[in-house]
């Protein structure tokens, strides 16, 4: 989300990080803590919050805040039969997403091996995806459970594509698998998520991204809407038919 900036992940400390991560998971909250809250959920100190707002060019607390609550807030009521348009506004998408997404179909096109990792509800949106791809003709599958061995069961092949999908982008699990591959010779890593500047963005090939209101019970369920991310899969399977009919 923009409200972080361009910030490279890299030059952050170890503290900045876990403030970070916390922001980043918990973007429905962060609106409604003081920096002392925020510092002991974060498992850090108060000091560290403030020193963390200052590098990503926030002058106060207070103006951080104002520009959270406008990157998060929501544009339509939850629950609304007409919010579904509303969630597929263009705005709620990168500029450029059209000609993200036709890189990756081309990429796709040659792939011997196309493989969707999430767990959860993203999961199920993994199968989802990987059944539309074996519709129209490509050996792909889908993996949900972060042990799985993917590089044993694609040893010897080369132009593989893995694609993780991750409301966050954040998920522990998530972030570890994709990071053993980040710089595996024969993979091309994608991530579809709703956060851009996510630990698991700044590691993947290509990040196809959108805007939408996080929305969790109890803070580990997830209720989050899902259809930007259908909404892409459907774009990209299409688009990937469109290049192998030409």
């Amino acid at each position: 989300m923009s409200f972080f900036g361009k910030i490279d992940f890299n030059e952050l400390s170890e503290v900045d990080r876990s403030i970070y991560h916390y922001m980043s998971e918990n973007s429905d909250k962060i609106q409604y803590m003081r920096v002392r809250e925020i510092a002991n959920e974060s498992h850090t100190s108060a000091s560290s919050v403030m020193r963390f707002i200052r590098k990503i060019g926030y002058s106060s607390f207070a103006e951080f805040k104002t520009m959270f609550q406008k990157e998060t807030g929501s544009t339509y009521e939850t629950g609304d039969f007409s919010s579904g348009s509303l969630i597929l506004d263009q705005g709620n998408f990168p500029k450029d997403i059209e000609r993200k997404i036709t890189m990756v179909a081309e990429r796709m096109l040659t792939a011997e091996n196309i493989v969707f990792f999430g767990i959860g509800t993203s999961g199920i949106l993994c199968e989802y995806a990987a059944r539309r791809l074996a519709t129209i003709g490509y050996n792909t599958f889908a993996v949900t459970d972060p042990t799985f061995p993917i590089s044993s069961k694609l040893k010897n092949t080369s132009e593989n594509i893995l694609v993780s999908i991750s409301v966050s982008g954040n998920t522990t699990e998530v972030v570890e698998v994709v990071n053993g591959f980040k710089n595996k010779e024969d993979y091309t890593t994608v991530c579809i998520t709703g956060n851009e500047h996510s630990t698991l963005a700044l590691m993947t090939h290509y990040i196809l991204s959108y805007h939408a209101k996080v929305e969790r019970l109890r803070l580990h369920e997830d209720l989050s809407t899902q259809i930007p991310i259908m909404y892409v899969i459907e774009y990209l399977t299409n688009e990937l038919r469109k290049l192998g009919d030409a």
